[in-house]
């Protein structure tokens, strides 16, 4: 996912990128058809500031009855690339959203923090939306799906642990 800078001129540049999960190394995602970039580029003589723009249909597992569902993956983030003469400055990695290039750089690539964000948009929690107790996706009743089985057998190797007070 790169983009050649050097003889790009001053002003705001739009890209658009279409790149299945493999591209991004994300094996574990699934999707509709692939992850859609949006790059919106302003450059100006110090400085090239990146808009993008991350979207993708996804399919999940259900963290409570484990059908897969859609979701909608959306992400927005900014990347700076300053330039700089100045060696420490170009090895400098303390933000992650600003980048320090020499004036020679040809191309940007924006592939590792578009999957570092693909990967924060994951939520921890992967379930559909629930409404009066019940899942939108699958139709269950929540309470039932998490219900706990009372009369489930205890393994005998707990009970000394379970006996203590």
């Amino acid at each position: 996912m790169k983009i050649i800078i050097s003889n790009l001129a001053d002003g705001e540049h739009v890209y658009e990128f279409k790149e299945e999960p493999s591209f991004f190394e994300l094996e574990d995602f699934k999707t509709k058809d692939g992850l859609n970039v949006k790059v919106n580029l302003f450059k100006s003589n110090m400085q090239i500031h990146a808009k993008v723009r991350l979207e993708a249909d996804c399919f999940f597992p259900c963290d409570r009855c484990l059908e897969e569902f859609d979701f909608k993956l959306e992400n927005e983030f900014d990347a700076v690339f300053k330039y700089s003469k100045d060696e420490e400055e170009l090895k400098s990695n303390d933000d992650e959203n600003l980048f320090f290039i020499s004036p020679e750089t040809n191309k940007i690539d924006l592939k590792e923090i578009v999957r570092e964000y693909a990967l924060l948009s994951v939520p921890m929690r992967k379930v559909p939306e629930e409404k009066d107790g019940v899942c939108v996706f699958c139709k269950k009743n929540i309470e039932e799906i998490l219900r706990k089985n009372k009369e489930q057998e205890i393994n005998p190797v707990w009970n000394k642990l379970l006996n203590k007070n």
